[in-house]
């Protein structure tokens, strides 16, 4: 064998460990974005729930939250404002959500739960009432997607004159 042998075949053994280093590579990028995915998910649902045992643990938040979009109108200027903030909060909670699903940091599946929070809180919390006073707070995108939440739960107008 001569030396232009060994050095071709070594040519031929250096393509295949780099076609296998590139695998290996592809595989731990994969691999860390699952969990990435998994670490964002996490720290979500470590956002919500001391706002989540709040609410379990303090009935007057809890009346607050549940009862302030019906009686938002009779509260004083203080409970406007705690009211207020408790909707910003989640608000601000959703849209970070929001972004990280359009930066796909989130599984398909983990963001439909959220989605779906986000929907029947924009219909529990009647957001149509303070949302024009407060979509400019938050980015355009997720603006336009509260907007549009809104008006596929908002009642016809017949219907929130009962409301």
């Amino acid at each position: 064998m001569t030396l232009s042998d060994l050095a071709s075949i070594a040519t031929i053994v250096e393509a295949v460990f780099v076609v296998i280093s590139v695998y290996f590579i592809w595989r731990e990028l994969r691999e860390n974005s699952k969990l990435t995915r998994a670490a964002n998910n996490q720290s979500l649902v470590e956002l919500s729930s001391p706002f989540n045992m709040q609410l379990i643990q303090d009935k007057q938040m809890a009346e607050l939250w549940v009862s302030g979009a019906k009686k938002y109108a009779q509260m004083d200027e203080v409970d406007k404002y705690r009211y207020t903030s408790l909707l910003t909060w989640w608000l601000i909670h959703h849209e970070n959500i929001y972004y990280q699903k359009s930066k796909g940091l989130l599984d398909e599946n983990i963001y439909r739960g959220w989605a779906n929070d986000l929907e029947v809180f924009v219909k529990e919390q009647k957001l149509w009432i303070h949302w024009d006073k407060v979509k400019n707070n938050y980015q355009p995108e997720f603006s336009k997607h509260v907007s549009q939440l809104i008006e596929k739960t908002k009642p016809q107008a017949k219907e929130s004159k009962k409301t």
